[in-house]
């Protein structure tokens, strides 16, 4: 075989097997996209809590948690869970549960997060921040398509004295804590 054959082949080949993963990535930019769209819908929506938007009611659950733990002092933790009830046609007690946001603190170490879920009432979306021991800020994004994990943006820096292991959501734990904060009707009854 000739080495230009040779080199047709190879040039062949890895266009072939490049193409499915370019396809991919660009389709997993534009359901980030969308979720990033969906995300700034949501914080529209938040504003008019308490209110009508878009024909329907946007209602919203407050939590607010404030006690002395021992040998960490003080702990305060605030949940705030927004969701519709019924949808445009009907007023039934369904919850839809759109976004959730939450902030807590353990000593002096804060934490936050907030969720963003689907018409369908799957994650996402997933941020948290926490600072480690060092006093500096760390950032775990997850997005999801029907709950398969598409996109994770995590720093490079985990499992050290600064921030251990067991602060660190993976991809698996932060979904499941999502639909946790999505099952609100055991706060309300």
């Amino acid at each position: 075989m000739s080495v230009m054959k040779k080199n047709f082949i190879i040039v062949a080949l890895t266009f072939f097997l490049t193409i499915p993963s370019l396809l991919l990535a660009q389709n997993t930019d534009k359901t980030v996209a969308k979720i990033r769209k969906d995300y700034a819908a949501a914080m529209e929506k938040i504003k008019f809590s308490g209110d009508y938007y878009d024909n329907l009611y946007i209602n919203s659950i407050v939590v607010n948690v404030n006690e002395m733990w021992g040998g960490s002092g003080p702990h305060s933790e605030k949940t705030e869970i927004y969701y519709n009830m019924g949808n445009d046609e009907s007023w039934s007690m369904d919850r839809t549960v759109f976004f959730v946001r939450s902030k807590w603190n353990v000593s002096v170490r804060e934490f936050f997060v907030e969720i963003l879920y689907n018409e369908k009432g799957l994650p996402e979306f997933y941020f948290y921040k926490l600072y480690g021991y060092d006093g500096k800020p760390y950032e775990f994004r997850y997005y999801w398509e029907n709950g398969k994990l598409i996109k994770s943006i995590c720093p490079e820096a985990v499992n050290n004295e600064a921030l251990p292991e067991a602060d660190v959501p993976t991809p698996k734990d932060a979904y499941k804590a999502a639909i946790k904060y999505r099952n609100i009707d055991n706060l309300l009854y």
